[in-house]
């Protein structure tokens, strides 16, 4: 076992931990290796895989068989387990070693423990930059209703008048919706799912928004052949979706508008379009439909359609948006049959 020992000559010296292995047993550990997983005693003739963390030895073992058929493995992430039972991130790579004719195998091992933390920290700053955009957009939006209250409150002291309250009760509800909207948001109502008829909910949907279209002559249609259409979900968030986007569809058209929804299905799907021949949304805001506070409408946040899209991913499904200025949208609305046995989204 002379070159061996020559080996350790050098290896000794590396940052990265480093094995020799016949036949999966240890016969060479550098310093690094027992540092790495907190080794007291000799590990000469252990079988490498007991350090690793369970889920990942078969991972370990085909990388043995590998080098056994002359092949070299790539860098690969693992968890091996140390004297004190604690898990580390690991990246292993295996190449053969060859001492008196026979082949070995050499693995070089790296932690991966700081990398993993400096990524969860990146996690945590994108949070964070996510909420602080959260809370800049909040307080934009609460500032411009407090501001027109406040000089209206201020001017009834002199000028007492019955339509300034009016106004100042009108600013309060925009308050009110934000503060509502935020809140389902942040603390979704539990869902109680249970399989329903989706054409159903979209014709109540459509029941429930045509008093408002009339008043402004947009007519809306559906159109769909069939009459049953089984799907797993919650009938109230369902609902909620189809009647935000059918109010954002009438207050994009200015009059004489329509809409038009077509229903279809396949074998794992069904498709709710929902067009409307208002407006349109340029290529630019396209992308942006969604994000809080993003909206193209004169009065409004975005947060209606962002918690519609959370909605929807909740259910399993995906919503995609299609505009054109001055021609038109088409919201597609797609969630799983309930054959697909639809559950909550879960991260």
């Amino acid at each position: 076992m002379s070159k061996l020992f020559d080996f350790s000559l050098v290896n000794d010296k590396s940052t990265d931990a480093k094995v020799i292995l016949n036949s999966g047993s240890i016969v060479y550990a550098n310093r690094a290796f027992m540092r790495l997983l907190g080794l007291q005693e000799e590990v000469i003739g252990e079988n490498i895989l007991t350090f690793f963390h369970h889920p990942f030895r078969e991972l370990g073992l085909s990388h043995l068989f590998k080098i056994k058929n002359g092949e070299m493995s790539s860098f690969t992430q693992h968890k091996m387990a140390r004297f004190d039972n604690q898990l580390v991130d690991v990246e292993v790579i295996t190449a053969p070693f060859i001492h008196d004719g026979d082949i070995l195998v050499q693995a070089v091992i790296r932690d991966l423990s700081s990398v993993k933390k400096n990524e969860e920290l990146l996690r945590q700053s994108e949070k964070l930059s996510l909420v602080g955009e959260l809370a800049s957009g909040i307080v934009h939006e609460i500032r411009n209703p407090l501001t027109a209250m406040k000089g209206f409150l201020q001017l009834m002291r002199s000028y007492p008048q019955t339509e300034y309250i009016e106004i100042v009760l009108e600013e309060l509800k925009q308050i009110e919706e934000i503060t509502n909207e935020l809140l389902y948001f942040s603390r979704p109502q539990e869902a109680h799912f249970s399989q329903l008829n989706i054409v159903d909910i979209v014709r109540e949907a459509v029941n429930f928004s045509s008093a408002q279209a009339f008043k402004r002559n947009i007519n809306i249609e559906l159109e769909t052949l069939e009459t049953y259409i089984g799907i797993t979900g919650s009938k109230t968030q369902l609902k909620q979706v189809l009647l935000n986007i059918l109010i954002n569809g009438t207050e994009a058209i200015k009059n004489n508008g329509r809409i038009s929804i077509f229903i279809k299905k396949d074998s794992r799907n069904v498709y709710i379009y929902i067009r409307d021949n208002g407006s349109g949304i340029s290529k630019d805001h396209l992308s942006k439909i969604g994000q809080p506070f993003f909206t193209s409408k004169e009065k409004g946040n975005g947060l209606g359609l962002m918690v519609s899209f959370n909605i929807i991913k909740k259910h399993n499904g995906a919503i995609h948006i299609d505009s054109e200025e001055g021609q038109g949208t088409t919201f597609m609305i797609t969630l799983p049959l309930a054959s697909e046995k639809a559950l909550p989204h879960t991260p």
